[in-house]
C-alpha cells in the first residue's frame, strides 16, 4: 500500500514515467531496509552472534524460549535498560539468554526468534 500511495503521490503532478520510476526505486529501498533489519543469530563454534554482537558460550547462564506475552513483557515494562537487545517491532517471540560474566555489565541478552524453543536447543547443544 505505501508503493500505491507513493505512486500516486508522484503520478498526479508529474505523470506516469516519473510516478513508475519513484515507486521502484522506493519499492527497492525498502526491500535493502527490511533486509538490513533483519535480526541474524548464529551459532559458530563456541560463540553465540546476534547480528553484530558476539559472546563466547561458556559466558552463557541460560536461555529461555519466551511465548508472546512474556517476550513482550521483557522487551517492554519488565525491561532492563543494560540488556543487550537483538529484537524486531513484528516479532512475537524470543528468547532470553542469561550472562554470567562478570566483567560484563548486561545481564541478558534478548534475541528475536520466529522459533525460540529451537534456538534455546541449538544453544543447549552447542554448550556441551
Amino acid at each position: 500500500m505505501l508503493c500505491v500511495s507513493i505512486y500516486l503521490s508522484v503520478w498526479a503532478p508529474l505523470g506516469n514515467l516519473a510516478a513508475s520510476v519513484i515507486t521502484a526505486l522506493s519499492f527497492a529501498g525498502f526491500y535493502l531496509l527490511s533486509i538490513k533489519m533483519r535480526t541474524t543469530t548464529t551459532i559458530d563454534g563456541q560463540m553465540l552472534i546476534a547480528n553484530q554482537a558476539k559472546i563466547d558460550l561458556k559466558f552463557i547462564k541460560s536461555a529461555t524460549a519466551l511465548d508472546a506475552t512474556q517476550f513482550k513483557r521483557i522487551a517492554g515494562v519488565d525491561a532492563d535498560p543494560a540488556a543487550y537487545l537483538a529484537i524486531n517491532f513484528w516479532s512475537k517471540t524470543g528468547v532470553k539468554v542469561e550472562l554470567k560474566d562478570k566483567n560484563d555489565p548486561t545481564p541478558y541478552w534478548l534475541i528475536s526468534s520466529k522459533d525460540p524453543k529451537k534456538l534455546v536447543k541449538a544453544l543447549t547443544k552447542a554448550q556441551k
